[in-house]
């Protein structure tokens, strides 16, 4: 009789156990998105600038796990979106891999006001960590090194350089709030993107996300951007050689 009462104790804790991993399980949603190589959602149908692919699977309101994969299905990155109770902010969590699907970086991000920090490895070696902490403002360690250097911008991940100067006198001067948009109370950020090799050639701006922001709004930024006559300096990484990369520059449009 004990044995038959704890059979049955059992039972209704297994199904107990069960119920709520199913609930939880249904509460779980998967999305599949289709990424250029600028990582931003492209149309379903977009054969051509299809690069990527992110499964996305929303655990809570506020937690989800984004898995990002080549065409191949290699593994490209892992971001965990969640809540850092110890900092109370919202955060970010990604891992970054290269082709042979080794480490090449981890970072934590504060949601809120774009501070992180971050971990950087070649051959799984730790080669370096990094400290954002508002505009220009970075510290950085190399490996092997005691001492906390400040620079200006993050030598482990190089990006061209424009004159800032100019570039915002530019936009003062030539950007417009298209008048449709402004009667539609469209708002949004265009990604203008430049590729730039390592002599500092480069051709003109495009928009790499815009699947995430209107025609007319894209079309303005472009505009804005093809009025700059600076130049643009390549990239350099952390031994001072240039090399390839791109460059990207928000144009935020908001209204009043």
């Amino acid at each position: 009789m004990a044995f038959r009462s704890r059979y049955i104790l059992n039972y209704v804790l297994l199904t107990i156990l069960l119920g709520l991993s199913c609930k939880h399980s249904s509460a779980q949603e998967k999305q599949v998105v289709r990424l250029n190589e600028h990582f931003h959602p492209i149309n379903e149908n977009d054969s051509i600038n299809y690069f990527y692919k992110a499964i996305i699977v929303t655990l809570t309101d506020s937690t989800s796990i984004e898995r990002t994969f080549n065409l191949k299905n290699q593994i490209v990155k892992i971001t965990r979106y969640g809540y850092n109770q110890e900092g109370n902010f919202p955060e970010e969590k990604t891992e970054i891999y290269d082709s042979n699907g080794k480490l090449v970086s981890k970072k934590i991000k504060n949601r809120n006001n774009g501070f992180y920090q971050a971990i950087y490895f070649d051959e799984d070696e730790q080669i370096g960590e990094v400290l954002f902490q508002g505009e220009k403002n970075f510290e950085i360690r190399k490996a092997g090194s005691v001492e906390m250097m400040i620079a200006d911008e993050n030598v482990f991940e190089p990006t061209p350089k424009l004159d800032q100067d100019l570039w915002t006198n530019t936009l003062m001067q030539n950007l417009k709030y298209p008048a449709a948009s402004r009667r539609d109370r469209e708002e949004g950020t265009a990604i203008l993107g430049m590729y730039v090799n390592e002599f500092g050639e480069h051709g003109e701006f495009k928009i790499v996300n815009p699947e995430n922001v209107s025609e007319a709004l894209a079309l303005e930024a472009l505009y804005a951007a093809s009025k700059y006559k600076g130049e643009i300096a390549p990239a350099t990484n952390i031994d001072g050689n240039t090399v390839d990369a791109w460059l990207y520059i928000p144009v935020r449009f908001m209204l009043d």
